[in-house]
């Protein structure tokens, strides 16, 4: 029983394993299209913007204003990504540690069944 559990649970895993690496690279396409839409965006936006505010006369000062409160949103997003990434690594750390701690009570209790398979083997007389 042992040996078909294992062989099925086997091929489960190795089919999980072997789209990993395409499961990554799917995210990091994802991500990096969306970036490259972002990026793209404010290229566009840049033309058609400087000429509105070109003709409307807007004050310099008011560009600049506006620069240092988006350099302040812009530090508190970063900031919050690098907290955002912190938080995942010790979330996966942890993880692996409770896998592990998972692991050794589970070699304990298979310890256990055997040692119980060996006592009650004995109490069972041999098939002559």
């Amino acid at each position: 029983m042992c040996d078909v559990m294992r062989n099925n649970t086997n091929e489960v895993i190795m089919r999980i394993e072997g789209l990993l690496p395409s499961y990554i690279e799917s995210f990091a396409d994802l991500q990096a299209e969306s970036l490259r839409i972002t990026r793209d965006f404010f290229g566009t936006c840049y033309i058609a913007e400087k000429e509105i505010l070109d003709k409307m006369g807007v004050d310099q000062k008011a560009i600049e204003t506006f620069d240092r409160y988006s350099k302040i949103i812009t530090k508190a997003a970063v900031s919050e990504i690098d907290m955002m990434n912190s938080f995942q690594r010790t979330w996966t750390e942890n993880m692996i540690s409770s896998m592990k701690s998972y692991d050794d009570y589970v070699k304990v209790m298979l310890s256990s069944y055997a040692k119980v398979l060996e006592y009650t083997s004995a109490l069972i007389p041999k098939k002559t």
